[in-house]
Order: C-alpha cells, then sequence, then structure tokens
C-alpha cells in the first residue's frame, strides 16, 4: 500500500520530479551552450553564405558529440521512467470510485438519507465485530413487509444516466420478496428462498486487520468518516482510497476519545506527559505501530 492520503504516487516520487525537471534545465542550458557555441562563427557563415541545412547538421553532429547532454539525457529518462514506474504500481489495488452493479437497486438516499434509517439497523454487527456486516433478506422484510411499493415521485438517477420511476422500483421490491420467499398477495412466507448475491464493494487485502467495533464503539468513528456521505448516494461506491497512508493520515490526526474509558484514560495521562500534548492521537497511543494492522 502506498504512503500518501490518496490514491496517487507517494510524495517521495516528487522528488523523483523535482531531480528530473533539474536535468531538463542542465539540458536546456548545455543545448543553449551549444547553439551559441554554433552561432560562434556566424561571422564566418555570413561570408560564406547562410545554409539551414549545413547549419543543422553541424549542429546535429555537435549534440552527438556533446557526452555531457547524453548523460543528462539518460538521467532525465530513467528518473521519468522511474516516476512513472513506481506511481503506477502504488496505485496497484487502490479502487477508489469503485461501484459494481448489485443484484438489486438499493439506494442508501432513499433509506440513510430521505428515511433516515441508522447505518447500523442494517449493519448491526459493525459495533460487535470486526466485519460490519451485509444485511440478511429478513432485516429487508422488517420494514418491506410492509412496504410493497415506493411512493409516486420517487425516482432513483444511476451512475450511467438511467432514470428509474416507480414501476421500476416496484419491481426491485419485488425482487426482494422473491429472496425472502414472500408471498405478496397472500401475505405469507412460501418457505422457498432465494439468496441475494450482493457484490461486496470495500475490501482490505487479506494481510490488513482492521476491526469496526474497534472504531465504531470504542472511538465512536462515523460511518461516514470511511464510507463517504452515504446518505446521499443513489448507488454505493467506495469514497476512500483505503491505503495504509490514508489510514495512518487518519491516526494522526483523530485525537483518543477518553469517555467512560479508564484504561484510555491512565495511558493518556502518561502519554501526554511523554509528548507534551493535550490530546494525545491515535497514532501516538500506538496506532502507527506495524503489528497493530499487519501480524
Amino acid at each position: 500500500m502506498q504512503a500518501s492520503s490518496g490514491s496517487n504516487a507517494p510524495s517521495w516520487l516528487i522528488y523523483f520530479l523535482a531531480a528530473a525537471i533539474i536535468v531538463a534545465f542542465l539540458m536546456i542550458a548545455s543545448l543553449l551552450k551549444q547553439v551559441n557555441e554554433l552561432k560562434g562563427n556566424s561571422s564566418e557563415r555570413k561570408r560564406e553564405g547562410s545554409n539551414l541545412k549545413r547549419d543543422l547538421h553541424e549542429l546535429w553532429e555537435g549534440l552527438k558529440k556533446n557526452t555531457f547532454l547524453k548523460v543528462l539525457s539518460t538521467i532525465f529518462l530513467l528518473l521519468i521512467g522511474a516516476y512513472v514506474f513506481f506511481g503506477t504500481l502504488f496505485k496497484v489495488g487502490v479502487d477508489e470510485g469503485y461501484q459494481p452493479i448489485q443484484p438489486i437497486v438499493f439506494s442508501h438516499k432513499i433509506h440513510a438519507g430521505d428515511n433516515k434509517i441508522d447505518c447500523q439497523y442494517c449493519h448491526s454487527s459493525a459495533k460487535h465485530s470486526k466485519h460490519s456486516g451485509i444485511p440478511s433478506v429478513n432485516v429487508c422484510m422488517n420494514c418491506h413487509k410492509s412496504i410493497a411499493e415506493v411512493a409516486e415521485n420517487t425516482v432513483v438517477e444511476l451512475e450511467d444516466g438511467v432514470v428509474l420511476g416507480k414501476a421500476q422500483l416496484d419491481l426491485e421490491i419485488a425482487k426482494v420478496y422473491k429472496a425472502a420467499g414472500w408471498d405478496a398477495e397472500n401475505l405469507e412466507y412460501t418457505g422457498v428462498e432465494k439468496p441475494i448475491k450482493w457484490v461486496r464493494i470495500h475490501n482490505l487485502p487479506d494481510f490488513v486487520y482492521f476491526n469496526h467495533s474497534q472504531h465504531v464503539t470504542v472511538q465512536g468513528v462515523k460511518c461516514q468518516k470511511c464510507h463517504g456521505p452515504v446518505e446521499e448516494m443513489e448507488e454505493m461506491y467506495q469514497h476512500s482510497p483505503l491505503t495504509m497512508g490514508w489510514c495512518i493520515d487518519c491516526h494522526r490526526e483523530t485525537k483518543v476519545d477518553l469517555k467512560g474509558n479508564e484504561y484510555y484514560a491512565k495511558i493518556h495521562e502518561q502519554l501526554a506527559k511523554k509528548y507534551g500534548v493535550e490530546k494525545v492521537t491515535a497514532a501516538q497511543l500506538g496506532g502507527i505501530e506495524c503489528g497493530k494492522c499487519h501480524y
């Protein structure tokens, strides 16, 4: 994972670019020197008569003999190549903006935004376990058992510009009924269920440990901190890069919440004296130690 906060190349690659600019400057200076040397014989050329083809040939021959310019050109190409190569490598696995097509159109804007449904009503395990969990179809049926259709003027605009109206959205609710084995006419379960194969959006590598409950329950981190303005999303997508640098930056900025936590209160007092600060960050509490996330 990269060491910067976004999905671009890490900051240390900027030094490569700066070095490349310096080398380019030296190359230009060397070229100007070559041109000036060529102009030094201008008086002789005037006597012999101007010849553009001859002048360009002399300039080219002079450049081929300029060892300093050859070395600078090689260094310049190597630096630019390294910048592009490493910058590309550090983007591998960064899926910021990833928005797969789901089997059922589910609008977070309607549920979390318009209807103010708390995130943890559906993702209830986020405050108790490592994973936030994907809600079972039974959770959907808690509401949709009584809601078989959307309001008359309800619309959902998808990312590709497609706008779904009431007729299409009612069909999406019907998919939920089919998955749950619910007979909407007779208001009873048929016993024939079909699981919904949701496509996972937020993925971390296997070697990364992340505990939702530690962040949501202990620290009180809001879902939007990592997942963005979910209540405004018609279709869910990966809002943050979820890179190592992005997590580290957050740990360096986030102050430790001491409310109702005697352990943190005690260790916070010790660390505050050690670092000479009033509020200890998650990083100062050990939040950037390798073993915290990789073990």
